[in-house]
């Protein structure tokens, strides 16, 4: 076993597997209705969000994974969304997430924060968090910074087919996210629907382990998810 997998492992941890396992039995024995159940909340999500809000005082971005250190196309535009976003509300805080993922040397919140920077927009109204390594980890660590500053709602910016789970995930956070897509629109295309399918999973594996910890009561994930 390589050394990313080795890493991927011990992030999902014992309780993280056996909710892993509990998800694929369900899609199983539902002949796979509740994961397309789950692609079909991820679509609905990623057609119908809004690029236009009233913007709250906070506006999180979520970090993309850099290529050679380089923000990628996808990052720009949740980037770009934010900037336009900031210069509508002209007083906005920007809050970017994200730690070194992928061996590369620089956060995905500091490039971003380097590349808003070059895009005009002022430093001091820029805030990072660069420890978190996954949407999850994103998410609570923005609610620590949050609680701080009290609670209220924030613009959560991040891709289409991203959008559905990391609602998702907020709320389970109790978290009050108004979502913003970073596209214009959902693109289509093979790709994209692959990224549904993979998005659709992800949501119902959250959704099975965050039942299946309720009913057992188990502390530890619940810590974790909520």
């Amino acid at each position: 076993m390589n050394e990313r997998s080795t890493t991927r492992l011990a992030m999902i941890g014992a309780d993280g597997l056996v909710t892993l396992l509990l998800s694929n039995l369900v899609i199983i024995g539902t002949c796979g209705a509740s994961l397309l159940w789950n692609v079909g909340t991820v679509w609905n999500v990623a057609r119908s969000a809004p690029v236009e809000i009233d913007p709250p005082d906070l506006l999180v971005v979520l970090g993309m994974r850099l290529q050679d250190n380089a923000v990628t196309a996808g990052y720009a535009q949740r980037l770009r969304r934010a900037a336009e976003l900031f210069r509508v509300s002209g007083d906005a805080t920007i809050l970017i997430l994200g730690g070194r993922t992928g061996g590369a040397s620089i956060s995905e919140a500091e490039q971003g924060r380097l590349f808003l920077i070059a895009d005009g927009i002022p430093a001091a109204r820029i805030c990072i968090e660069d420890r978190s390594t996954h949407t999850l980890e994103n998410l609570h660590y923005a609610r620590a910074l949050l609680e701080k500053r009290g609670d209220f709602p924030l613009a959560l910016i991040t891709s289409r087919d991203h959008l559905a789970r990391s609602k998702a995930l907020a709320l389970g956070l109790n978290l009050r996210p108004v979502l913003c897509a970073a596209e214009e629109c959902w693109s289509g295309g093979f790709v994209s629907a692959m990224q549904l399918i993979r998005e659709g999973y992800f949501l119902h594996w959250y959704k099975i382990g965050k039942i299946w910890s309720q009913w057992t009561n188990n502390r530890r994930s619940l810590a974790r998810i909520s």
